[in-house]
């Protein structure tokens, strides 16, 4: 039978470790200075001749209320009785008031206490110790005998004033048999923390983050009794009472969890916990057994050796992850023999967590950030529907400065993280590492990169020199250190790398760079290169080509090439940090890059990170982030390392950019826009004679608004429709009321509409769309290098210029462009397309101009504006158009663009999937034999959020569209997870759409109709095995359905508690298949099995009798 801690039993002395306090001599009378030393309030003893005096010499003289009794716990003691309703008069003593009987902030309190018979039948609360009287004194202490289960009971109480209020310490409950004597101590540590002990064991108390030292009363001190009526006297003895400055040790043992982790995941190999026994006696410590377990299951027992005054020795255990996801309680339980037997029990909370749901699509906050902000923030995140966060980071300055993997922060701060994770594992949020070295790099002067005359780039163009091997090891040194300090956490599961770092980019001339282009390439950096990222306006250059050819070895381009692959060294850097990483952590771990798109129009960008992620501004136009999300994917087909693509919507709108202040010039979002506010310089357009919305009214200083709900919720449909691996968001300030940032929270349905699109389309949905590839499209927009560096053109992610307006053209006219670049010309040509299309390409090389001719040549189409390299004929001319900042004017006029490219397209080119209306948007992804098409309606208006501003139309309209698809077959919607009518004219299959405002849809067509689920499982199953589950979607003749289709899953035990891997999976050509690990200690009885198809709705159950 498995066993819930296995043990691997390693006795480590203590070395070099901080030696811990001992434990106060308390089985004997204190003498010395534990009995009058400085730290000691008072000390009393009640000892015949001496009944009344203090023994520490500190307080005056006792007033004896009580009696006098010679047969003490050593020598006399004071005897206590009754107070009301028994007898109402005074049965203890009292010490006269004194400033010094108030601690300065840490203190104990220690006694022998014997209870009479008669204790048990006393209903009130005994007070031990007096010196505040009345509860709402917030001054002072008391401790009380409390009397729980009808006197069975009792709960040492401890009530601390502290000036503003009084706050209450108790013991665990326990039995105190009469005629018995009892040591029991209370220590509090000045810092909120209060602990009780008896006889040398730790019985519980409570903790208050925050609070400091007791405010001083003024009343005496009473012994054994209240200061005043209703008197609470003690039916019982006390001795040896001493109060002292200082929190003392009264354990003979310390049992501590000596190993971070309180959190597993199930099935996880190699999980353990570490326990130390540290003896705080100042004799050896012999004879001791340890007892070990998880409170309901076996425990196992191990004889310690001697362990030495001050000495620990640690044992480490093997935690048993079969057991089912649960929080556990960690007991354990040390036992010295003696007459009594010394016993003592210390429990740890301990959480086996569910693993996670293998193809769940991350839902990115990239922002909280910190430890105690994860910590707050993790319900609301949940409720957001957010699956990761923000939440660690690193000391650079400690790696920078070793030589090997190191520390990345203090003990106390690498505890906290940790401990955090912890709570983060059991609570299903991933942690997300931000790591910039570079960047924090760039401050070391020496490390920046130099200009032709040498000397260091200033100001804002001031960045770190990425080729110089000591920043490479140095990155690769900050993954390693994570690594070393979290890398066995499955809560840090991803890191993101080096952020906003191209942007600042420039050539840099130092020997070496020069050196490096040189054995790349032959060839030494060209004159004309200046300290541009983005190369040299043809039109300064004298003699340049009059038809804008230039050949594909043409030197400046060559270095550009260069610079943006590896010269200026971020690539190199971004894969060292990689490096660095994997190398130390779990296998599901993954890094990414953003912006990753902030580049100009070459493969490798974020070197061999795992996933290409970017951030979008959704205005004006939301769905133009899929033009970065299309760059993004260009990049990761043309990647050296295999890469995937994540997608970021900003929850932030910048206010210059939607609704600018008064007297504030709007600003638009070009190539070189550097992501940064432009404070109001006045002389703009927007005026005080605008409308005010109700934000600008009560928040008239917001630099950064929230995204209007209709946007988020277009930018969803239009980045999901592509074959994405995850998708992120940024601005939690504007996402939530009450974050303190510098984003500001104006718009209070933005977060309903997230939270609904995580629990209606990413979480049910979100496993199958990960498992559906993209379609190599027929239709390829070029963004072409060569005129990026001798034309100022491209993107740099930003969807902006004449080439973000392009795509939107395109979108509107019905086609679905891939981004191509003049590498994937190079590498595979253009023989899979149909059009081709060339914005903002004034300058091309030789050879794309050569393979677009061929192109042509064989019928393809050429789409070109009036900007286009003279060398090609374009077969249609879309003519370029800057925007006039009024949206809906500037909607209009590609609305009317695009229409006019389909008349000019209609008879040459054919369409796979079509709309009737323009401004509903389609996408089509494919796997198998099934088709999954995306349709997002881009219909808007001016609302009363930014709409006075026309900058931004942000309010949604509803849609009606007729979609067609060339082929036939079964339409089914998979948010409503129902079939849709269909009606088949020849060739043509057509939907009837109607679409609320700002949303989306995802239809699966399928050749045959899903008929129903069939699912294989045992009748019969044994706890502690494995269950095999099998299942397919089929057509009518029983053959699986050739689609990627979604599923619920839901394996219940007989209280309809879900069984690990319960939720939302994929059925991958109609067939899925899992693996159900039975616990040792799952419920036994008849278990259910419930899939769900989310195509149809159709669903199949079976049963599982669980022995």
């Amino acid at each position: 039978m498995p066993k819930a801690l296995l043990w691997i039993p390693m006795l480590v002395g203590l070395a070099g470790a901080q030696a811990p306090r001992l434990a106060e001599p308390w089985q004997a009378p204190y003498q010395g200075a534990d009995a009058n030393g400085p730290h000691v309030i008072g000390y009393w003893r009640f000892e015949p001749g001496a009944e009344a005096k203090d023994s520490a010499g500190k307080q005056g003289d006792l007033q004896i209320k009580g009696k006098i009794n010679p047969a003490g716990r050593f020598g006399a003691c004071l005897e206590s009785d009754a107070g009301y309703p028994v007898s109402d008069t005074p049965h203890g003593a009292q010490v006269p008031a004194h400033a010094s009987l108030t601690p300065t902030g840490a203190f104990s309190i220690d006694f022998w206490l014997k209870l009479k018979p008669a204790a048990e039948a006393y209903a009130n609360s005994p007070h031990l110790l007096d010196k505040k009287y009345v509860a709402k004194d917030h001054v002072d202490y008391q401790v009380v005998l409390d009397r729980l289960d009808g006197g069975k009971l009792r709960r040492v109480r401890a009530n601390l004033g502290f000036g503003d209020t009084t706050l209450t310490f108790a013991s665990d409950p326990l039995r105190f048999e009469p005629d018995t004597w009892y040591h029991v101590a209370f220590v509090y540590d000045g810092a909120g923390s209060g602990r009780f002990y008896r006889n040398g064991a730790g019985i519980g108390g409570a903790s208050y983050p925050g609070r400091t030292g007791l405010t001083a009363g003024k009343r005496p001190l009473s012994i054994g009794d209240r200061l005043g009526s209703n008197h609470a006297g003690l039916p019982g003895y006390l001795d040896e009472v001493r109060i002292v400055n200082g929190a003392l040790e009264f354990g003979r043992v310390a049992l501590t969890r000596e190993s971070d982790r309180a959190a597993f995941l199930r099935l996880e190999p190699n999980a353990k916990v570490r326990f130390g026994v540290t003896n705080l006696e100042r004799t050896p410590l012999s004879g001791a057994t340890l007892r070990v377990g998880l409170r309901g299951q076996n425990s196992q027992l191990s004889k310690l050796p001697d362990i030495a005054p001050g000495a620990k020795e640690v044992v480490e255990l093997a935690v048993d992850t079969s057991l089912r996801p649960d929080g556990y309680e960690l007991v354990a339980q040390l036992e010295v023999p003696g007459e009594p037997p010394y016993r003592t029990e210390q429990r740890f909370p301990l959480n086996i967590v569910a693993r996670p749901l293998p193809w769940r699509m991350p839902v990115v906050m990239w922002g909280v950030g910190g430890v105690d902000p994860v910590l707050q923030e993790i319900p609301r995140l949940k409720e957001l529907g957010f699956t990761h966060c923000l939440g660690l980071s690193c000391d650079y300055d400690a790696v920078w400065k070793a030589t090997e993997p190191t520390a990345t922060g203090t003990p106390e701060a690498v505890a906290e993280a940790r401990a955090m994770l912890d709570r983060a594992l059991v609570s299903g949020v991933g942690v997300v590492a931000g790591l910039s070295p570079g960047r924090w790099a760039r401050d070391k002067a020496e490390l920046r990169r130099v200009r032709r005359d040498g000397t260091p780039y200033p100001g804002e163009h001031a960045d770190i020199c990425a080729s110089r091997p000591e920043v490479v090891a140095f990155c690769e040194r900050v993954g390693a250190s994570m690594a070393r300090d979290y890398g066995q956490y499955p809560a840090w599961d991803s890191a993101l790398l080096h952020t906003e770092v191209r942007g600042e980019t420039r050539p840099c001339f130092h020997d070496w760079d020069r050196a490096a282009f040189k054995e790349a390439t032959g060839l030494d950096i060209p004159a004309s290169v200046g300290e541009r990222y983005n190369g040299v306006d043809y039109q300064q250059i004298q003699g340049f080509p009059t038809d804008r050819v230039i050949p594909d070895d043409d030197p400046v381009y060559r270095y550009f090439q260069w610079f943006w692959r590896q010269g200026d060294g971020w690539n190199q850097l971004q894969t060292a940090l990689h490096k660095g990483l994997k190398d130390g952590t779990h296998p599901d771990f993954w890094t990414f890059h953003d912006p990753a798109a902030r580049v100009l129009s070459v493969y490798g960008s974020g070197g061999a990170v795992d996933y290409l992620a970017h951030w979008t501004y959704s205005y004006p136009e939301p769905i133009r982030i899929g033009l970065c999300t299309e760059e993004l994917l260009c990049m990761a087909r043309g990647a050296s390392t295999p890469q995937q693509v994540m997608k970021m919507t900003q929850i932030i709108w910048y206010r210059s950019q939607t609704a600018p202040e008064p007297g504030e010039q709007a600003q638009t979002q070009a190539a070189t826009f550097n992501d940064q506010d432009v404070r109001p310089q006045g002389g703009g357009e927007a005026t005080t004679n605008l409308p005010r919305s109700d934000w600008e009214r009560a928040k008239p200083d917001a630099r950064f608004i929230t995204i209007s709900p209709m946007h988020l919720r277009e930018a969803f449909w239009s980045k999901i429709a592509r074959p994405i691996q995850g998708i992120m968001y940024h601005g939690w300030g504007s996402l939530v009321p009450d974050a303190d940032t510098a984003y500001r929270y104006t718009h209070p349905d933005t977060r309903y509409e997230l939270q609904r699109l995580a629990r209606n389309v990413v979480e049910p949905l979100g496993p199958a769309l990960r498992q559906v590839p993209g379609i190599p499209s027929d239709v390829a927009l070029l963004e072409s290098f060569a005129s990026q560096i001798y034309a100022r053109r491209g993107t740099m992610g930003w969807n902006g210029s004449w080439t973000g307006d392009m795509f939107l053209v395109l979108q509107y006219a019905g086609l679905q462009p891939e981004v191509i670049y003049d590498e994937t010309v190079a590498r595979q040509g253009l023989d899979s397309y149909k059009v081709l299309v060339i914005p903002d390409g004034d300058v091309l090389t030789a050879g794309v101009v050569q393979a677009v001719k061929a192109f042509q040549a064989r019928g393809g189409l050429v789409v070109g504006d009036d900007r286009l390299c003279p060398a090609i004929t374009a077969d249609i001319v879309v003519p370029a158009r800057d925007r006039t900042k009024n949206a809906a004017e500037d909607k209009a006029a590609m609305l009317q663009r695009a229409a006019d490219l389909r008349r000019a397209l209609d008879g040459h080119y054919q369409r796979v999937v079509d709309s009737s209306t323009p401004e509903v948007v389609v996408h089509r992804r494919r796997a198998g034999q099934a088709d999954y098409v995306f349709a997002i309606n881009d219909r808007r208006e001016y609302g009363d959020y930014v709409g006075h501003h026309k900058l931004v139309e942000e309010n949604g309209l509803p849609a009606e569209t007729t979609l067609s698809l060339r082929r036939g077959g079964h339409v089914y919607d998979l948010v409503a997870s129902r079939e849709l009518p269909c009606r088949q004219e020849g060739q043509v299959a057509r939907v009837e759409l109607a679409l609320e405002p700002g949303d989306g849809r995802v239809l699966m067509v399928t050749e045959q109709p899903i008929t129903r689920v069939v699912v294989e499982v045992s009748e019969a199953a044994r706890r502690g095995e494995s269950l095999a589950l099998a299942a397919q979607v089929v057509d009518p003749a029983g053959r699986p359905i050739d689609a990627v289709i979604p599923l619920r899953l839901e394996v219940l035990d007989p209280s309809g508690r879900p069984a690990e891997f319960s939720g939302y999976h994929a059925a991958v050509g109609g067939k899925f298949a899992q693996t159900v690990d039975l616990a040792a200690n799952d419920q036994p009885g008849l278990w259910l099995v419930r899939l769900t198809e989310l195509a149809s709705g159709q669903v199949a159950k079976a049963y599982v009798r669980v022995h």
